[in-house]
This record gives structure tokens, C-alpha cells and sequence, in this order.
């Protein structure tokens, strides 16, 4: 218990050092503890959340991992997670590249679309409690939150322009044809608003075009406070 916090006043020392405008200055192996705590976190909640819903999903391990990851939220929160890793492994305090500047802000968008629409759509809709509710929790709030504080804080202004924003609905796109096979395949669609067998494909290609505008009016806003 001490160690733990010990861990949490140190952690909460940087983001006061963060928030107080002094990120910079920190030291390479502060932003590796930083980054590594982040990443456990993002880990154990996956592990965590892959624990929880294992009963539930199909036998076969295919199967499972094929309806695991046909979750929007699972899919961002493993690349916040790979994200964290590296810049645990590469303290880099400043983004410097484009490139990297162009896929950290995407999976910022990602990240922020997660948690607003669980809060919005599905918060009241699927109430949970004990360790659904902490691992939901971690994922939809407190990671989007870490995500979205690190990426304020690493990335300068200049780096991301207003033509890349259309390369952050690539994946997006990607992933609703996904959901859409995974569905036929599996007659399992992770979300209500794009089960097809229910509300059929005219409203899925409605809800689809609104949440595009979703994604790209989040992308807009971020390049707009970057830019």
C-alpha cells in the first residue's frame, strides 16, 4: 500500500508539474515512470475488461478474440496502450515529427469519440457495477482522459494542418466495415446503433454519416487548438 502511494503522489506531482507549464523540463526517466504507469493502467484494464467479458463471448478462442476486438473502445484503448508503451520505452517529451504528430492526433480524436459516446449513448443504457463498472470506467474516462492530457501537453502547435483530417476517418471507415462483415459472420454487432438486423442498413448508414461528423468535427476542434 505504501508503495502505491508513494506511486500516485509521484505521479500526481508531474501532472501538477505538467499542468503548471513546466512539462518541458522534466527528465527523461520522470516521463519514463510517467508513460510506463499510463501504459500499466491501459493494460490491466484491457486485461481486466478480456477477463470479464470471456464467459460471455462465443466458444473458441477465435471467435472470442474476433467479437473482443469488434469493440471500438478496445481497439483505441490498445493503441493508447501501445502509444503509452513507446513513450515509456522512447521518453520523448516534445513531438518533433509529422508523421507522429498526424497519428497522435487521431488517436486522440478516437479516443475522445470513445468517451463521449459511451457517456452520451450508452452510459444510461448498459448501467454496470463492481468490476464492470471499474474496468468500463478506466476505458471510456480515466484512459481517454491520460490520452488526451499527454497529447495536449507533448504535441507543440504547427504540427497538424486542417488537410490531415480526412486521414483520421480512415480507420473509423475501416472499422464500420469490420463491424458490418463481424456481423454477418457472427449475427453480433457491438453497438445498438449499428446492428443492422434491428434498425437495417438505411438507419445504419444515417447513424453512420452522423458519427463521421462526430469524428470530423472533433478533428477540426483539435487541429484548430494545434494548428
Amino acid at each position: 500500500m505504501s508503495i502505491f502511494k508513494t506511486m500516485t503522489r509521484y505521479l500526481s506531482a508531474m501532472l501538477i508539474h505538467l499542468f503548471a507549464g513546466h512539462g518541458y523540463g522534466l527528465p527523461a526517466n520522470a516521463v519514463r515512470f510517467m508513460a510506463a504507469c499510463f501504459a500499466l493502467l491501459s493494460w490491466l484494464s484491457l486485461i481486466l475488461q478480456w477477463t470479464l467479458m470471456y464467459d460471455r463471448l462465443e466458444p473458441g478462442i477465435g471467435r472470442a478474440v474476433a467479437r473482443f476486438f469488434g469493440y471500438f473502445t478496445i481497439l483505441s484503448n490498445t493503441l493508447v496502450a501501445a502509444s503509452f508503451t513507446l513513450w515509456a520505452v522512447y521518453p520523448v517529451v516534445i513531438i518533433t515529427e509529422p508523421w507522429l504528430a498526424l497519428l497522435s492526433t487521431a488517436l486522440c480524436v478516437y479516443i475522445i469519440i470513445v468517451a463521449v459516446i459511451y457517456h452520451l449513448l450508452l452510459r444510461k443504457e448498459f448501467p454496470l457495477t463492481g468490476l464492470d463498472r471499474l474496468a468500463n470506467g478506466m476505458l471510456h474516462s480515466w484512459l481517454p482522459a491520460l490520452y488526451v492530457i499527454s497529447w495536449s501537453m507533448r504535441l507543440p502547435h504547427g504540427l497538424v494542418s486542417y488537410w490531415q483530417a480526412g486521414y483520421y476517418l480512415i480507420f473509423p471507415v475501416l472499422y464500420l466495415g469490420y463491424i458490418v462483415w463481424l456481423g454477418r459472420k457472427t449475427g453480433h454487432y457491438p453497438y445498438p446503433f449499428v446492428n443492422v438486423t434491428k434498425i437495417g442498413y438505411p438507419r445504419l448508414w444515417l447513424n453512420a454519416f452522423f458519427i463521421a461528423l462526430a469524428f470530423a468535427a472533433c478533428s477540426l476542434l483539435l487541429i484548430f487548438l494545434k494548428s
